[in-house]
């Protein structure tokens, strides 16, 4: 009776290796087989925050070994040159550094196995830094550079590879990444320390498909990338010198360290999507017009790059403009720039199809650290409708002609009406305040138009939904706002509420129903949202001769409107690439 009593399993039954995982087993068997595995891997794949993953991992068994994979396939390590304290205590209390305990993990531990993209990211604290003017390596920099290439050798997964620590990898480094066919993408952060320090040839990356390295500053020892664009897989690109370079007239870079094994070879750079920043170089030759091929190129931004405004870098600049007859971008899609030129009209008339154009205003400032202040280069204002009370003026403060200003406006319109009809996206310079003709007939020849940023006077609320009849699928409109304008004065002396107001009783109508975001300058973001029309047996008689009053538009339908920031509407182009700030990240 006590042996029935105390019955348990048979002895032969397999114990629980708990050993095996952190997590519990499910307390019923069969709760662990109510979906396929295979629905349950697509459900997981759906958390896109890490904290919530960590958590389901832990709950049982099966989401342990289920959940792992996707928790540690993107692995970020950030380092901070100060101690941070939370609720009083330091990060890591007790034990490493957040920074020193992941690598350790990957180190230590097999989850390495998982990683397929592996960032290290931040500001690491060299010491002894003396060693290098020694000719000498400092240890804890060296040990550095020995635990990332054992974390590296333990990657068998690892498809993307970022290096944007404050110190540059070095050799080792480099080996571990040679031993990995898989990469196919590589970001470098150059140091911006003049502290002499060993330079690698970084070694060709077969595979290579994406390529960013930024901060790059001659003076302060970079690695020779030049391997690098040999890759006869490479698509993406992305170069960013430090603005020092512009902001004092140095002319410091020499292209032929970067592009000269592809120029000895033949080789030309099969780029579907070309980034450049803070380009301030003397073009050397004929042999860089044709270092592209430009059959292959899709994408094409150039940031504070080749500005002739400024007479700090005139000189260098006017180099590129020397050969009027250029290689031209025939399958272009996206173009995004500060300057407006008329080279640029040109070129854009010599093919068709873009899709989408994107035009900065060089004068807005960005983050320091990753894109510097740099010299004015100021756009024609007004195209088809001048302001007098504010004239034109170019950095190095001479006017700029009424008639001109008029004319190079009026080509770039002219050639996206007449060339690019089929154009998606566009952000027109807030220098071009565009009469109500010549808004109408940019929409009545692009109909493809889904998101539109231009400058004009307030038009009238009749006129633009004569605008919206012409392009159904716009749904991200952005009116510019030139700062310190007349405009810019009045729609800020008014409550912002005024302004939700007379949004909310005019876009409610049918004309306006695919219009999701509406910009009003740089300040007012609103997200349209459903239509709320008056309950049936509340409306209130409108006197004859005031249905567009005040009282009137107040009671009748109106379209619910939500503030939202900068930040929430990143995702559409016409905010989010209207900025000069470098992202290591292609979009």
């Amino acid at each position: 009776m006590l042996s029935n009593a105390r019955a348990g399993p048979p002895p032969t039954a397999p114990q629980q290796g708990w050993f095996k995982s952190p997590a519990r087993h499910h307390a019923a068997q069969a709760h662990g087989r109510d979906l396929p595995l295979h629905l349950i891997a697509l459900i997981l794949s759906y958390l896109d925050d890490v904290g919530d993953l960590a958590r389901v991992t832990r709950t049982s068994r099966l989401f342990y070994y289920m959940g792992l994979p996707q928790l540690y396939r993107e692995v970020t390590l950030r380092s901070y040159t100060e101690i941070r304290y939370i609720d009083g205590q330091p990060e890591g209390y007790g034990n490493g550094s957040p920074f020193a305990m992941g690598l350790n993990t990957l180190v230590s531990r097999p989850l390495a196995e998982y990683v397929q993209s592996f960032r290290v990211v931040g500001e690491w604290r060299e010491h002894d830094v003396d060693d290098y003017n020694k000719g000498r390596v400092p240890d804890n920099s060296m040990m550095l550079q020995i635990a990332m290439r054992a974390a590296l050798d333990r990657m068998k997964e690892l498809k993307a590879f970022a290096w944007e620590l404050s110190t540059k990898p070095m050799q080792t480094v480099y080996e571990g990444i040679m031993t990995k066919p898989s990469i196919t993408s590589l970001t470098l952060r150059s140091q911006t320390r003049r502290i002499p320090r060993p330079t690698t040839l970084i070694p060709l990356i077969p595979n290579l498909r994406t390529l960013v390295v930024y901060d790059i500053d001659p003076l302060c020892y970079p690695d020779d990338i030049s391997m690098l664009f040999l890759s006869k897989n490479l698509e993406n690109l992305k170069l960013h010198w430090n603005p020092r370079m512009r902001e004092s007239g140095e002319e410091s870079v020499n292209l032929m360290n970067y592009f000269g094994r592809c120029i000895a070879a033949g080789h030309k750079l099969s780029v579907k999507r070309l980034a450049m920043y803070n380009l301030y170089a003397r073009n050397l030759g004929d042999d860089f017009d044709h270092i592209a091929d430009q059959s292959k190129m899709e994408e094409l931004t150039m940031i504070n790059c080749m500005g002739n405004s400024d007479p700090m870098t005139v000189f260098l600049d006017n180099t590129w403009k020397t050969k009027k007859a250029h290689d031209v971008p025939y399958n272009l899609k996206m173009l995004r720039m500060d300057v407006i030129e008329k080279e640029i009209a040109t070129m854009m008339a010599q093919h068709y199809g873009m899709d989408r154009l994107y035009i900065l205003d060089r004068r807005k400032t960005s983050k320091a650290g990753s894109l510097a202040a740099t010299p004015i280069t100021d756009a024609p204002p007004t195209p088809f409708q001048p302001t007098p009370s504010q004239p034109a003026t170019p950095a190095n403060g001479a006017p700029l002609g009424d008639q001109q200003s008029r004319s190079l406006a009026g080509e770039y319109l002219a050639v996206i009406q007449s060339n690019h009809c089929t154009m998606r996206h566009l952000l027109l310079s807030d220098h071009w305040v565009l009469s109500d003709d010549a808004l109408l007939s940019l929409c009545q020849n692009c109909r493809n138009l889904e998101q539109l940023g231009f400058a004009s006077a307030m038009p009238a609320l009749d006129f633009l939904r004569r605008v919206f009849s012409f392009v159904p699928k716009l749904f991200a409109l952005r009116l510019l706002v030139r700062t310190g304008s007349d405009l810019a004065h009045k729609i800020d002396s008014m409550e912002s509420d005024m302004h939700e107001f007379a949004l909310a009783t005019e876009l409610w109508k049918p004309d306006y129903k695919n219009l999701k975001y509406f910009g009003l300058g740089d300040k007012l973001i609103f997200k349209c949202g459903e239509v709320v029309y008056p309950k049936k047996g509340a409306e209130t008689p409108v006197p004859p001769g005031q249905e567009n009053s005040l009282n009137a538009r107040r009671h009748g339908p109106i379209r619910r409107l939500t503030r939202v920031e900068w930040e929430d509407v990143k995702h559409v182009e016409i905010w989010g690439l209207d900025t000069q700030e470098f992202d290591s990240k292609f979009p």
